[in-house]
């Protein structure tokens, strides 16, 4: 056990471009980190979505515990109403609490899902969604500090299709004043367990992906200069570590290329599962005419009697619909422009789950009925309007279940089976953090994982 350990979060850092990075250069100071450790391939919840994973790494239980299914959510028991969730939605308690239980003390800086920030005994500093920040910062001694060091909430991201270099530029001003209140926080608070996130790298990921997959692309070069600059700020962060502290890097999911904008509630509307536009215009006008609609990303309800005020579906025939829905799902193939079974084009959809499948615990039955996964270059959206299932948009990248990354200090590379190294999921992320300081609190849904000094393992 040491005194104190610090989880660095790369938001969105697929494993293996941080490897590829810290090989060519680019990244020297978490390259010298991950020749002093190991660097596991980590699982990301479904949806692959930010909220989801970060409340998962909060927490360390899954949706269907903690209560975060998506980035919005319908209202428990209010029909057709949405809500942005937010801490106040979380339905087990965050790393914070867990610690503070047995003595120890938490600094928790730009977490996503973070907002209100809660009265702790320590500092949390909410991350995105946080509209005011005067709810955002918890003790709220530190706003006038925080304000001193132009402390952005989130990156000013403005026409990025316009302007693509004046984009980077904000994103690498709110990185350098993060970074910089960051380490003032974590130097002049005391902490046992720390966490810093950097969300800079989601943001340029989303909507600069190209720039940084391919080397012709006129803004590669400033896009590393931008990962010259995460490598700066990420090793500042390490260095207020002592040699006998834990130290934990961390991305709630990986990333990847899209090319086609999948629009489920659009292919619902064109298969006759959801009423016209004209009719049907909202959530909130559905009736028993519909008989399936999405949240975003990828979430489909059926329009069930049980759930819903005007739902016209039995059970055993929202059932039935789940499974030929889920099947025509799996077929589906997009060209460009026309989305079916039949057209020739890459698939669109890769897996389909039952929620019982990935979820378990007491808010189940707050699950979508399908959950849907997308092809490779694919992203699904659950946007309510527009007519057209593929779309353009300005977005280059994607989140992916897979290749988001853990690592520790210290631990070792557990046998690689015939597959590569095996993946951790990310329920295992707070019991580990957890027991790095000593605290093993009974009932998380996760294990504790790499351990040092040449455990590796789970």
């Amino acid at each position: 056990m040491a005194e104190r350990a610090l989880a660095i979060g790369l938001d969105g850092m697929p494993r293996t471009l941080l490897a590829e990075l810290a090989a060519d250069g680019v990244m020297p100071r978490l390259g010298a980190l991950l020749a002093e450790g190991y660097c596991a391939p980590l699982r990301a919840p479904v949806p692959e979505i930010s909220s989801t994973s970060w409340a998962t790494f909060l927490t360390g239980t899954n949706p269907a515990r903690h209560g975060i299914f998506g980035f919005t959510d319908l209202v428990p028991d209010e029909g057709y109403r949405i809500c942005f969730p937010n801490l106040l939605h979380l339905r087990e308690p965050a790393l914070w609490a867990l610690a503070s239980a047995a003595g120890r003390r938490t600094v928790c800086l730009n977490v996503p899902g973070t907002y209100p920030a809660p009265a702790v005994d320590g500092v949390v500093v909410s991350g995105f969604v946080a509209p005011r920040i005067e709810n955002a910062v918890t003790p709220d001694r530190l706003l006038p500090e925080l304000r001193r060091f132009k402390y952005e909430l989130d990156v000013e991201v403005g026409d990025v299709a316009g302007d693509p270099p004046g984009f980077l530029a904000r994103a690498e001003r709110a990185l350098r004043a993060r970074t910089d209140a960051m380490v003032h926080v974590l130097t002049q608070e005391p902490w046992d367990l720390g966490i810093a996130v950097l969300t800079e790298t989601d943001r340029v990921h989303h909507f600069l992906w190209r720039a940084v997959a391919d080397p012709a692309d006129p803004l590669h070069g400033a896009v590393l200069d931008f990962y010259r600059l995460v490598d700066e700020c990420a090793g500042r962060l390490a260095d207020l570590c002592r040699p006998e502290d834990e130290l934990f890097l961390v991305s709630d999911h990986g990333f990847g290329p899209v090319d086609r904008q999948f629009y489920l509630n659009a292919w619902l509307r064109e298969a006759g599962h959801l009423a016209d536009p004209e009719t049907t215009g909202r959530l909130v006008d559905l009736d028993d005419r519909s008989h399936a609609f999405a949240l975003d990303p990828a979430r489909i309800y059926l329009h069930r009697k049980h759930r819903f005020p005007r739902g016209g579906l039995t059970d055993a025939e929202a059932d039935a619909l789940a499974e030929e829905i889920a099947d025509e799902l799996l077929r589906l193939r997009g060209d460009g422009t026309r989305v079916g079974t039949d057209v020739d084009g890459p698939l669109l959809v890769s897996a389909v789950h039952r929620p019982a499948e990935l979820y378990h615990g007491p808010l189940l039955d707050h699950a979508a009925d399908l959950l849907a996964l997308p092809a490779p270059g694919v992203q699904l959206r659950g946007a309510f309007g527009g007519a057209a299932p593929l779309r353009s948009d300005t977005l280059t990248g994607t989140h992916t279940r897979e290749n988001a990354l853990f690592y520790r200090r210290g631990a070792t590379a557990p046998p690689a089976g015939p597959d590569g190294p095996a993946s951790l999921d990310m329920l295992d992320v707070a019991p580990t953090l957890l027991a790095a300081v000593g605290v093993h609190p009974l009932g998380l849904d996760g294990t504790v994982a790499l351990g040092a000094g040449g455990g590796g393992g789970r």
